[in-house]
């Protein structure tokens, strides 16, 4: 890091402004407070009770039965996206080099998941993973930009663009009173920061009040150990002040490499590097885990992809190549389990054939990466995303709620 530049932008809801150094590193850290993240997250009571050791253990509970304000198998989930990851990528010879990635595929993972069946590119994929929608149809949530949105009041939210609100993971997770947040390497997922802002977000109906607002922190940084920087921060804090948190965390280095000089899977290429670049940082934040006594059996991680690549070879826009659309996906409950097969745990689903497309309405679906919010949720023993699709399944969405004025909090403002 010496010599390096560690550009970072954070906006977290909280009335001050700041600017923070790390050590090793000339970082800055721009952080513009819209809400306070400290009065909306919950004390202890509201949380997973962290006396009761049933909060850190998944079998038991039922996360189908669990209310929002009750107990939860975990108290922390991260919800990982390594942007244009291969699944042969995670096979042999080339796991052997991953020992991180490795690591988290000591759970149920399966790696004959796939994308979104209509589009393979960035935005549209993510965010069908943190709404559980699919791209098309009449439950889509029809979002194709693959650039920096619009700004909110010329349409760049979800919600401008359906005619109707579209809740997220970070909606359930939050109004259920955990702390949330987003870590990303690109500019573009601004969209979800202007959709689920304190003025675009929904109402939180259910009491106590946790407000519009319902990403707490939103952070972007341009290097990969920025980003498990940030993120096991994150972790120990939540930890620390006992308030259960959800996390979406987004490496880009593989698909800039992709782009730049293809996805070429072998021990010299700017691929792979960019691959060995994000085990290390998955590894600083396994370490953050391991080394803060008590946080390994209250965390899981989910892992996935928005996509591929390598067709054509320096993009992934083909959506009938299995190049972009078979992608891995993992849970990881912690500790050093044994593999097992995520399939195992669907039985609603099929796994196809590793080259097969499988539309979007064929029957039974795959696991797809749109799935990914939705087993956060499960994680943390709260019900799925109003609006989302499991399998052919379509959840009720819930009832338009932000019409209303903005939270009651008067320390509240729109977000940036």
């Amino acid at each position: 890091m010496s010599g390096m530049v560690l550009r970072m932008f954070a906006f977290q809801r909280c009335p001050s402004f700041r600017v923070k150094s790390v050590v090793g590193a000339a970082l800055i850290c721009a952080a513009f407070h819209a809400s306070c993240a400290p009065s909306d997250a919950p004390n202890a009571a509201s949380n997973a009770n962290s006396s009761n050791p049933s909060s850190s253990n998944p079998s038991s509970s039922n996360p189908s039965s669990t209310s929002p304000r009750g107990e939860r198998p975990f108290r922390h989930v991260l919800l990982i996206s390594v942007d244009g990851l291969r699944p042969d990528a995670l096979e042999p010879p080339f796991l052997a080099s991953l020992p991180s990635f490795a690591r988290l595929l000591r759970g149920a993972h399966t790696l004959d998941a796939r994308t979104d069946a209509d589009i393979t590119v960035t935005l549209p994929n993510h965010t069908g993973m943190l709404t559980g929608r699919p791209f098309d149809g009449p439950n889509g949530h029809g979002w194709k930009l693959n650039d920096d949105p619009p700004g909110r009041t010329q349409g760049g939210t979800l919600h401008a663009l359906k005619g109707a609100y579209i809740s997220s993971v970070f909606d359930v997770a939050h109004d259920a009173g955990l702390s949330t947040a987003m870590t990303v390497g690109k500019t573009k997922f601004w969209l979800f920061e202007q959709s689920y802002s304190s003025s675009n977000g929904a109402l939180d109906t259910m009491p106590p009040d946790f407000g519009r607002a319902k990403i707490d922190f939103f952070t972007y940084a341009r290097e990969t150990d920025g980003v498990a920087r940030v993120v096991a921060e994150r972790l120990r804090d939540a930890f620390a002040r006992r308030v259960g948190s959800l996390d979406f965390v987004h490496f880009a280095a593989p698909d800039a490499a992709g782009h730049a000089h293809e996805w070429i899977l072998a021990p010299d290429s700017r691929y792979f590097a960019a691959l060995l670049e994000v085990d290390a940082a998955l590894g600083a934040i396994l370490t953050a885990i391991d080394q803060t006594p008590g946080l390994a059996a209250r965390t899981a991680i989910v892992l996935t992809t928005d996509h591929g690549g390598g067709a054509p070879a320096k993009t992934h826009t083909d959506v009938l190549s299995p190049l972009n659309f078979r992608i891995p996906l993992s849970v990881w409950e912690g500790g050093d389990g044994e593999p097992s097969d995520l399939y195992a745990a669907f039985p609603d689903r099929a796994r196809p054939a590793r080259d097969k497309r499988i539309a979007r309405d064929e029957s039974p679906q795959p696991i797809r990466n749109a799935d990914a919010g939705n087993l956060a949720l499960e994680l943390l023993g709260l019900p799925p995303i109003p609006g989302s699709m499991r399998g052919l399944v379509a959840i009720p969405a819930a009832p338009s709620l932000t019409s209303a004025p903005a939270s009651p909090d008067k320390n509240k403002a729109p977000a940036p």
